[in-house]
């Protein structure tokens, strides 16, 4: 009993450590390996960051009146101490060993978050190993869109398949190579390898199908790595032909040909832009 009670209190003293890392890993996108090759160099620098958090926490707590040696004294002589008594004592430090635990946990997870923020958009980018990586992930952290165009491995006669979405989500290898794109609004094209590059017309993927009111529709594209011969990302707008735009252009247009007719014979020019 007592082994499994030092293994539940070691680990409860490393979630500050273990929540750290996972907080730096929330903009990741470095795909890891089930069991890592590297684990006994993780642990040790989850327990390093444990002892610094656990050393703050107590120093911060020390100030407002809190004694470690207090708080543990009554527990040191557990062993010949009545089950009754021990129990009342564990009992009446419970609810506060939980709830530092549970704040040590939280400030960790804060920090770890915190850290990663600078990693992508702040001082600390030039730590990271792959930093251009960064470049999209803050772009799309900030709500916009990247466009890629992803040319494949994949042929037709003289002819090289391309794909072009928007990225809603991508991982690197440890080596920094693409393991997958997931893009959406997806369309495929071709591009024509003869004296010049030619590109064909783009057909949008799962184009035009129906939708229902209040029905969400998911139009995930996956590319593995594997079929990637080059992308480019483009953090223009995307921009997207559409027949709703289409007809809304043209009624612009009829409007502002109407209006210059009127404003040529003399007359008053509508006031009203056309209705959408």
């Amino acid at each position: 009993m007592s082994v499994a009670w030092t293994t539940v209190t070691i680990i409860a003293l490393l979630l500050p450590g273990i929540l750290f890392f996972n907080g730096v890993a929330t903009y990741d996108r470095l795909s890891r390996e089930i069991i890592r090759s590297n684990v006994i160099g993780e642990v040790a620098l989850a327990i390093i960051v444990a002892l610094i958090i656990h050393t703050l926490s107590i120093v911060i707590l020390s100030s407002f009146g809190f004694r470690l040696t207090g708080y543990l004294e009554p527990l040191a002589d557990y062993a010949s101490m009545p089950q009754s008594e021990l129990l009342t004592r564990v009992g009446q430090r419970l609810l506060p060993t939980v709830c530092y635990l549970l704040g040590t946990a939280f400030f960790g997870f804060v920090a770890g978050t915190l850290v990663a923020i600078g990693i992508v958009s702040g001082p600390f980018r030039r730590f990271a190993m792959h930093k251009w990586v960064y470049d999209i992930i803050d772009y799309d952290r900030k709500g916009r869109i990247v466009t890629a165009y992803i040319m494949t491995t994949m042929t037709e006669g003289n002819k090289v398949i391309m794909y072009k979405g928007r990225v809603q989500e991508f991982f690197l290898s440890p080596d920094g190579k693409l393991s997958y794109v997931v893009l959406k609004n997806c369309a495929k094209y071709c591009m024509k390898i003869e004296e010049g590059l030619e590109t064909t017309k783009q057909q949008e993927i799962l184009g035009g199908r129906p939708t229902f009111i209040g029905q969400a529709v998911w139009d995930y594209f996956v590319i593995d790595g594997s079929k990637i011969a080059n992308v480019l990302f483009d953090s223009s707008p995307e921009i997207r032909e559409t027949s709703e735009g289409e007809e809304a252009l043209r009624r612009a247009l009829e409007w502002l040909l109407e209006r210059a007719r009127t404003a040529g014979s003399g007359g008053s020019a509508s006031p009203g832009a056309p209705g959408r």
